[in-house]
């Protein structure tokens, strides 16, 4: 018992003590013996109590009396004048988890097409559930959370948080806010391919990412005939095109995407300009909550790029 205890303690919830958890395993545990299963589902409709019960569902007397007390120990059925039947209790997990059980058994290729399908990228989980509800209308298929797997996703490293960035932006419906410090061509070119697709993209970039982007490419300004050209698509990367880009002072990267798809990077407090983490997650609330913290931003940027000194010829002496 106290090896029970202390396996149970290691996955209680703050709602849920060791004696629920003994009472789940005592239910589970004689409901998974083939014959008192077999006794709990005919006392669904009442199981008389006859001298030759016991031959009919081929058990001996002592398994069959041994087994309905099992059953009614645990409160799974109770004996009335006539026969053995349901308490509410075992009505409940008749109904809720048995028959459920007995459905999502019979759906189980379904089950293992949906592992299918989420690990491939082609898929959007909504494309999945819309497929599972026409294939199996009358399954447990429709309310299942298929939506978990965005919650909390970790991005422990800047490639990592790339690939990511790019898997999300690649299912946008409708809308796509970025509030970036790094710069990535794959990203800008993604961008790009969903605002010539009619979505609607807003790029807030921060300045001294701008500016230190422009430094690196100082060096190749020097006699360019083109140098205009070159300064404005180094300043602005989707120039020209159907973004729209504002720039400002960014505190971190943030990704918001269809009002609901969030991807967030946590700050390193010691080195505000390194990479430390990304977390990605599917919640209306906390998206709607930065969007808010984008649009005050987003109104206080300038729309022209950070002022730029461009590189001289160097003058021979």
């Amino acid at each position: 018992m106290k090896l029970e205890s202390s396996l149970f303690s290691t996955v209680l919830s703050s709602d849920t003590t060791v004696s629920d958890l003994q009472k789940i395993s005592e239910v589970l545990s004689i409901l998974s013996k083939p014959d008192a299963l077999v006794l709990f589902i005919m006392t669904k409709d009442g199981l008389k109590s006859e001298l030759e019960t016991h031959t009919q569902v081929g058990l001996t007397k002592k398994q069959y009396y041994t087994r309905l007390k099992q059953l009614t120990d645990v409160g799974l059925i109770t004996k009335n004048a006539s026969a053995y039947v349901h308490t509410a209790f075992g009505t409940m997990v008749y109904q809720k988890h048995f028959l459920g059980l007995v459905g999502n058994i019979k759906s189980l290729k379904h089950f293992e097409m949906i592992d299918v399908l989420k690990q491939s990228s082609n898929f959007k989980l909504e494309d999945i559930s819309e497929f599972l509800a026409k294939i199996s209308p009358d399954s447990n298929l429709n309310s299942m959370d298929l939506k978990r797997e965005y919650n909390s996703v970790i991005a422990r490293s800047y490639d990592d948080m790339i690939s990511k960035v790019l898997q999300v932006i690649e299912f946008a419906q409708k809308e796509i806010i970025l509030m970036g410090r790094f710069r990535n061509d794959h990203i800008i070119n993604m961008l790009l391919k969903k605002a010539n697709m009619g979505i609607s993209v807003k790029v807030l970039a921060d300045t001294n990412t701008v500016k230190g982007f422009f430094a690196n490419e100082s060096g190749a300004l020097v006699d360019d005939k083109n140098k205009k050209e070159r300064i404005d698509t180094v300043s602005n990367p989707f120039y020209p095109s159907k973004v729209d880009r504002r720039y400002i002072e960014t505190p971190f990267s943030l990704l918001l995407v269809d009002g609901k798809l969030v991807g967030m990077e946590m700050v390193d407090t010691y080195n505000m300009k390194n990479f430390l983490m990304a977390v990605f997650m599917e919640d209306a609330h906390l998206c709607s909550s930065m969007r808010d913290m984008f649009d005050d931003l987003w109104k206080k940027a300038s729309m022209t790029p950070p002022q730029i000194v461009s590189p001289t010829k160097v003058s021979k002496k």
